[in-house]
């Protein structure tokens, strides 16, 4: 089994009622993510969790290039999606390597209607972290 690379509580709940309004959550950022999206990135491990805010959030393992300290490496790494609501009503996208935990992007306050472009954007092997056309 994998480990994410995310703080234990942003990840899991016990609590029946936080577990139904994830789920809830999480499957609403699954469908405006949409399937083709998600096989884009080669998603797997996908499932809802109390994200970064305790308000709800989805997570995937992804497989994305990663920048190196030369540019834009040539093989794909494993690594981790955390895709949360926000108490403003907006959307947080983190991604983290698996490897060593570290950040490879952030992007914060984004609404429903760009959550697709964003993970869309992570798909990409230009000198820049993320797509700038899809950004």
């Amino acid at each position: 089994m994998t480990t994410i690379p995310f703080p234990t509580e942003m990840i899991t709940s016990t609590d029946p009622a936080d577990i139904i309004e994830n789920t809830m959550t999480g499957r609403g950022f699954r469908a405006a993510i949409g399937d083709g999206a998600l096989w884009s990135v080669g998603a797997h491990d996908i499932a809802s969790v109390p994200g970064a805010y305790q308000l709800g959030g989805l997570t995937f393992l992804a497989r994305i290039l990663p920048m190196t300290e030369t540019g834009r490496s040539d093989t794909a790494e494993s690594m981790a999606v955390l895709v949360s609501l926000t108490p403003a009503d907006e959307i947080d996208v983190e991604v983290r390597r698996i490897a060593d935990g570290r950040e490879h992007a952030r992007i914060p306050g984004i609404y429903i209607d760009q959550i697709q472009r964003i993970i869309l954007a992570l798909d990409y092997d230009g000198p820049e972290v993320m797509n700038p056309r899809y950004v």
